[in-house]
């Protein structure tokens, strides 16, 4: 194995994990709240607690309110210097510029070997609107995944049904509650929910009035869109808008239902993260970044929402990677007995980077529009691989002898503590430094 890649894979402080309970949790995640950019060594948190010094962390853009959309899902790897009040200082400056409130800090937990029961897995914290939704860990030995690592629903949320009453048309894009319900959460954190059919980037649109469905939310695969009212006007939610920039991407949450008397649907979340750098990975588990699916309307007043999209599911394996299940698939929309349907969330991203793949299918469909009576009422999309709708799956066979982005290689103890105290103005590029030290104790060996 290359210097750069066992650098890569941490330094398995932790030891190995055996788990055999259900959605164990193992991240922890705070909001960034001041901005910090490009050539920054530190960065200002919401809550330090979680963090300590030596420790990899990741460093992840996780929505956007100014500059490119799509600096969206932009990710490093460091190790943390120090901690002072709520800012937490890395061994190395920042390669890309991280806005206030727009990113997040996530612990990145690093085992020697991991081990997954059958029935048994670990779970991403949900997005709570500023951080969580990644499942991500370093592992310097092998995977076995007989469970699941998931990160289904833990991504941007779904809109909330709001009551309306028998008002009929309401054709407008922003229309207030309760004429209108509420947008699923997207990528975009200037534009607040609201409350309309008009999307939210990637956040599906609320139904109008009367009873219109939800519209799904969008990852690679656009959303679907909401169905008809029950007076046939057009004027459910909008599909959320597709964003398809790789990266470390949560998928966006449905548009609610348009529904009275308790019986509308609220959205679908979308999908989170799931990261893992292993040396191999083994088993027959599953790897899920999935859209929640909406929940059915309840009856003839309740209509159904939009499915959250798919999410992210990453994985960078030295070796060989073997019989697993991949997922990032949209959810479904809701169905109804008598009003009308949600339309399915789209499709998100499967990344596999190995040396050699062996049986390891990938779903990146989008979910399948609800119905009313077997009719989707206009509700979106036709199905579940339509071009427009549908993730990308990549599957990438490489070289042993590949490498690694130097800005998402987390360095040793030693260099952080050379760094630190020796004023070390050490390269990106491990071996360039840790040759010299080579030879040195090669001639002390000699003597």
């Amino acid at each position: 194995m290359s210097l750069v890649f066992a650098q890569a894979l941490g330094d398995g402080r932790l030891g190995p994990l055996l788990v055999t309970e259900q959605e164990r949790v193992i991240n922890r995640a705070s909001a960034i709240v001041a901005d910090a950019p490009a050539g920054s060594s530190s960065v200002r948190v919401g809550d330090a607690s979680p963090f300590a010094a030596t420790d990899a962390v990741l460093v992840l853009q996780t929505q956007w309110s100014s500059g490119p959309r799509d600096a969206v899902g932009t990710w490093e790897i460091h190790r943390v210097v120090r901690v002072v009040g709520t800012t937490v200082e890395l061994d190395s400056p920042l390669a890309h510029p991280f806005a206030m409130f727009d990113a997040q800090l996530v612990t990145l937990p690093e085992y020697t070997n991991v081990s997954v029961s059958a029935g048994a897995g670990l779970r991403a914290p949900a997005w709570n609107g500023s951080s969580g939704g990644v499942l991500a860990l370093l592992v310097t030995g092998r995977v076995v995944n007989e469970g699941t690592f998931t990160a289904s629903g833990a991504g941007l949320r779904g809109g909330g049904v709001r009551e309306v009453g028998q008002q009929a048309g309401c054709p407008g894009l922003d229309v207030p509650a309760p004429l209108g319900s509420e947008r699923g959460e997207g990528l975009a954190r200037v534009n607040p929910l609201g409350t309309g059919r008009r999307n939210n980037d990637s956040g599906g649109g609320g139904g109008n009035c009367r009873y219109a469905g939800g519209g799904g939310g969008a990852h690679v695969g656009a959303g679907g869109e909401g169905g008809r009212s029950t007076d046939s006007e057009r004027v459910g939610g909008s599909g959320g808008e597709p964003f398809r920039t790789a990266g470390l991407v949560l998928g966006g949450g449905g548009g609610a239902a348009n529904g009275s008397f308790g019986q509308g649907a609220s959205g679908g979340a979308g999908g989170g993260v799931v990261f893992l750098r292993a040396l191999q990975v083994e088993g027959s588990g599953a790897w899920l970044a999935d859209g929640a699916d909406s929940l059915d309307g309840k009856g003839t007043f309740g209509p159904g929402a939009g499915g959250g999209a798919g999410g992210t599911v990453w994985l960078e394996v030295e070796d060989v990677v073997t019989q697993c299940v991949l997922s990032a698939r949209g959810g479904n929309g809701g169905s109804s007995p008598g009003a009308s349907a949600g339309g399915g969330g789209g499709g998100g991203r499967v990344l596999l980077r190995a040396g050699r793949v062996l049986g390891c299918p990938a779903n990146v469909s989008a979910g399948a529009a609800g119905t009313v009576a077997s009719l989707p009422v206009g509700a979106g999309p036709e199905g579940p691989l339509a071009p427009e709708h549908v993730g990308v799956a990549e599957v990438d066979e490489r070289g042993r002898d590949a490498g690694y982005d130097p800005a998402t290689v987390p360095r040793g103890p030693r260099v952080e503590l050379l760094r630190s105290h020796s004023g070390c103005q050490c390269s990106q590029f491990p071996g360039l430094w840790l040759a010299p030290l080579g030879l040195l104790w090669l001639a002390r060996r000699r003597r």
